[in-house]
């Protein structure tokens, strides 16, 4: 037994030696082509773009995290790396004035391209570090050394071709909800164009607009012109918009002391006092095509101010601006936008100019949360076929006699998709071909039009049915003392019917009063273009809201019964006016208009009635009236609907003179006198310190008349804010036959609230406004008028006896982007001269402003 126990163990160590040679001969086996096999080399390359711009970001730091490895981006935006001996890591790309991009990198194909996207962002851990010399301030010193220069706008003329492209895209839109919602169900084949790849978050190409122009300036003395020669869109042809999408309407210049970004204007980095709103810098240069190029960076100094902060490339020596990409800092105080990025780059024409070659300007709209749907709107503009300080030029502007002049070709809509291929300066994406796409489809589909025929009904309130309008809606129910409850159905016709003439009217009815009123009118469109000539006929026969004011809300609306003064003593007057208007633009911005009308007025509640005023003929408080209006306003522009157009301003002051003559004896017509007025008005930007809105305006009238052809100083009964009344007055209040006034407001921006760290968060801004009014009544006519008591109602009028009326008022504006709040003061006349009505008073209303 103990020779079988002593053999047993030989057997286990002979194996455990057999175990321990094999694997010291495998091991080093398995080492070996493990190493050939991570040995072997691999390539890898990329490029790095601006999230936001599409942009490549050129000399970006791209290395890996673990092993250190790393290089710069080219001047294109590329890198590329060959490895030979590659490990799991993290690749970073860096670059000043954007967050840290961060990929992990496990398994790597060879040969595999990757497509980086940087957001603009301040990285974690970046230092700023201060020196002694200002290298950043001494190079803007440089730049604004030449900036005259180089400033196309110093050029003594240049015209190029300009070809523009917008395109609108929807982002944080869940697909999946959208697709069972009710109203979208029908038309889930766009979500097939959802683009997941060319953006952070996948978006849906929603829109997209093209023209081409023939653009030309001249600088002394200052002429624009332009001529948009093709412009296309799918479901909105209009011209006018047209004329909105062109150049003269889209031009950043970097080298002006502002650049206006939605309507806005904010501090250039190259104003002339940029130094006391930037800091400048220069992280480092760069060897171009054998040119040495500076980056210069810069900052906002403050927050809450409208500045920029971004980048350019600026060559040595000539100080030229090569590229440059702006951008507006969160802080801002503009509505509904979440992010702005303004790109520019420049080529040398000759040895000492340089011009723009490539416009981009990319803004994101939202307008609830932070991750509600957001609107991008992409505008790329290209310039080709460009010429500077040319004889030819000097010659044509010679026979342009005003500043500026746009044109539109006939054709500017009907140009068809193969002409557009060779208009185009580039060629569209594939984003951009399935947007055209995607809407002919739309477009042809009748629950689609359906769909936009609802919308455009809650919205604006009319809706098409055939070859007739109704609407707006918002005027068919209302009420007041008088009338009651008041229903109101409006009928119109539209384009089907008459392309030209449009045909209105509206009935309504009284519970209270149980009468009838209607209004019945036509508007004929004798010329559109290039001056437009319109002639106009209506009937009325109404209660009347308003003599000689214009309100933001009318009486008659439905949400004017929740915001009504309590405690006011409401005036009521029923018209019954004929008329009869042609207008006709003369050029350079001078335009007539004639009136012949004939009123009556019967005083319904709280006013003299007929019978207590006597006429030597004709009957009383009826008038036959002969009017002209002229009117100034210079380079006016206007957004036209298909029978009414609506202005959107001139950067001039806009005059209009009123003169009228009252005839007796016309149709009953018991009043001779002669009326005139002038009004002078202008809205003013006095960056960097807000904006100056204001009205002058004065007239007098001759002849001795009843309250209903005097002036009537427009008074609010309303709690809601009105910009043409004294919202302190009552209506009715104060008669004048000599008056004189003035309205401004000053809108600050900011202001104060920019150094309170949660109203610069919340983007309150600041605002003042004072109107005052003089006026006087002659003897007769205060004798006919401001004793005119109805005895036992006791209500009469007041003049000012050459007193002052005023108010003044502040408050606080974008109350969540949209509400203003007025605190408004009475500071003359005294209450013992006005009355028992208030001194001070606090207004709302409503705006939609970037």
């Amino acid at each position: 037994m103990l020779q079988k126990s002593e053999q047993t163990p030989y057997p286990t160590i002979k194996i455990y030696f057999l175990n321990i040679f094999r694997h010291c001969i495998l091991l080093p086996v398995f080492v070996f082509f493990s190493t050939l096999a991570f040995a072997q080399p691999i390539s890898f390359s990329g490029t790095v773009i601006d999230g936001h711009t599409k942009e490549p970001v050129a000399y970006a730091s791209v290395y890996f995290a673990r092993s250190g490895v790393g290089k710069s981006t080219d001047s294109a935006g590329n890198f590329s790396f060959t490895l030979n001996n590659f490990k799991d890591d993290t690749l970073k790309v860096s670059f000043i004035g954007f967050e840290i991009y961060k990929i992990p990198i496990t398994h790597l194909q060879n040969n595999q391209t990757l497509n980086i996207q940087l957001e603009r962002g301040t990285a974690k851990g970046e230092v700023i570090i201060k020196a002694k010399w200002n290298r950043g301030l001494f190079l803007w010193k440089k730049i604004m050394s030449k900036k005259k220069q180089y400033n196309r706008y110093d050029l003594g003329n240049f015209s190029y071709e300009a070809y523009n492209k917008l395109e609108i895209d929807i982002k944080n839109f869940n697909t999946d909800k959208a697709k069972r919602n009710f109203l979208l169900k029908n038309f889930t084949f766009i979500f097939d164009n959802m683009d997941s790849t060319s953006e952070a978050a996948p978006f849906l190409p929603a829109y997209l607009i093209e023209s081409l122009s023939d653009y030309a300036y001249q600088k002394n003395p200052k002429k624009f012109y332009e001529n948009i020669k093709a412009s296309q869109t799918k479901g909105f042809n209009n011209e006018s918009f047209s004329k909105l999408l062109g150049v003269m309407n889209q031009n950043v210049s970097i080298y002006s002391n502002f650049v206006n970004v939605m309507d806005k204007d904010f501090i250039s980095p190259f104003n002339d006092n940029a130094d006391a709103y930037y800091i400048f810098t220069v992280p480092d240069t760069q060897v171009v095509n054998g040119a040495k190029q500076y980056h210069f960076v810069f900052r906002p100094k403050r927050a809450g101010q409208n500045t920029f902060e971004g980048d350019a490339w600026v060559t040595e020596k000539t100080f030229q601006i090569r590229k440059i990409s702006m951008y507006l800092g969160k802080e801002a105080n503009i509505n509904f936008i979440d992010r702005i990025s303004v790109f520019q780059e420049y080529i040398p024409i000759n040895d000492s100019v340089i011009f723009l070659n490539r416009d981009k300007f990319f803004a994101d709209f939202r307008v609830l949360g932070k991750n509600s749907l957001t609107l991008i709107g992409r505008k790329t503009t290209s310039y080709k076929d460009i010429v500077i300080n040319s004889d030819s030029l000097t010659n044509t502007f010679k026979e342009q006699r005003i500043e500026e002049v746009v044109k539109t070709e006939k054709s500017v809509v009907k140009n068809s998709d193969s002409a557009w291929a060779n208009l185009r300066h580039d060629t569209l994406s594939k984003n951009e071909k399935a947007i055209y796409t995607t809407i002919d489809k739309l477009m042809e589909m009748p629950k689609f039009q359906k769909l936009q025929t609802n919308l455009k009904f809650l919205v604006g309130g009319y809706r098409n049915i055939g070859k007739l309008e109704i609407g707006p809606w918002f005027n068919w129910v209302s009420a007041d003392t008088v009338q009651g409850t008041r229903l109101r159905f409006d009928l119109g016709t539209n384009k089907k019917l008459f392309k030209n003439i449009y045909l209105h009217g509206y009935l309504a009815y009284g519970f209270r009063d149980k009468r009838f009123k209607g209004q019945a009118e036509a508007f004929w469109i004798l010329q559109r273009e290039p001056k437009r000539v319109r002639l106009h006929l209506s009937y009325q026969n109404d209660v009347d809201n308003g003599i000689s004011q214009v309100g933001e809300v009318s009486q008659d609306n439905i949400f004017s019964l929740a915001i009504r003064k309590p405690n006011i003593t409401r005036k009521f007057i029923n018209v019954k006016d004929i008329r009869f208007e042609v207008f006709n633009e003369l050029g350079k911005g001078f335009s007539t208009e004639w009136f012949v009308s004939h009123r009556h007025y019967t005083s319904l509640l709280n006013l003299p009635p007929d019978s207590f005023f006597t006429a030597n003929k004709g009957t009383p408080l009826t008038n036959f009236e002969v009017a002209l209006k002229l009117r100034f306003a210079y380079l006016e522009r206007f957004i036209e609907t298909d029978y009414n157009r609506f202005s959107i301003g001139t950067k001039y002051p806009v005059v209009e003179l009123m003169l009228a003559k009252g005839i007796a004896g016309v149709f009953n017509s018991a009043y001779n006198y002669s009326k005139i007025s002038l009004t002078v008005k202008d809205f003013m930007k006095i960056s960097p310190y807000g904006t100056v809105s204001y009205k002058v305006y004065g007239g007098k009238i001759f002849g001795a008349m009843p309250f209903t052809n005097l002036e009537n100083h427009p008074g609010n009964d309303l709690y809601y804010y009105n910009r043409n009344a004294f919202n302190l007055m009552n209506r009715f209040q104060y008669l004048s036959d000599q008056y004189a006034g003035a309205n401004v407001e000053h809108n600050v921006g900011s202001g104060l609230f920019r150094f309170i760290p949660i109203t610069r968060k919340l983007k309150w801004r600041q605002f003042y406004t004072v109107k005052a009014l003089w006026g006087s009544l002659s003897n007769e006519n205060d004798a006919i008028n401001t004793y005119a008591v109805i005895p036992y109602q006791k209500v009469g009028f007041k003049t000012l006896n050459d007193k002052t009326y005023v108010e003044v008022g502040t408050g606080i504006d974008n109350i969540f982007k949209v509400f203003r709040l007025d605190f408004v003061w009475r500071l003359s006349p005294s209450s013992s001269y006005a009355g028992s009505g208030s001194k001070f008073g606090v207004f709302g209303s409503f705006q939609l402003q970037f």
